[in-house]
């Protein structure tokens, strides 16, 4: 399994953690749907292609987005945590995407 598939797997796990915590659902419902559709890409269940932008890249930002919105907003560890993984996570794939590294 490539690393991009593993990192994807912990965005999803992270991201359904985050979905039980009251006040981080609605960007943690945007954050299992991007690494939800991810995870089907990685398995090879569906194809997605958009023309002009990469899907990673838009993917990643949601991610990263999401992440960073339900980080300021928990305060238990475990949220906290995931909060942290779904938002490195998609900063990971951001500057893949833009080639950064």
């Amino acid at each position: 399994m490539a690393i991009s598939n593993v990192l994807s797997v912990a965005a999803l796990a992270a991201s359904i953690l985050l979905v039980f915590t009251p006040q981080a659902r609605i960007p943690a419902v945007f954050a299992a749907a991007a690494s939800g559709l991810e995870v089907l890409m990685a398995a090879g269940v569906i194809h997605v292609a958009v023309s002009g932008v990469p899907l990673t890249l838009v993917l990643g930002a949601v991610l990263l987005v999401a992440g960073v919105v339900a980080y300021l907003r928990v305060s238990a560890k475990g949220a906290v945590s995931a909060a942290t993984v779904a938002t490195l996570v998609g900063l990971a794939q951001v500057l893949r995407s833009l080639h950064a590294f």
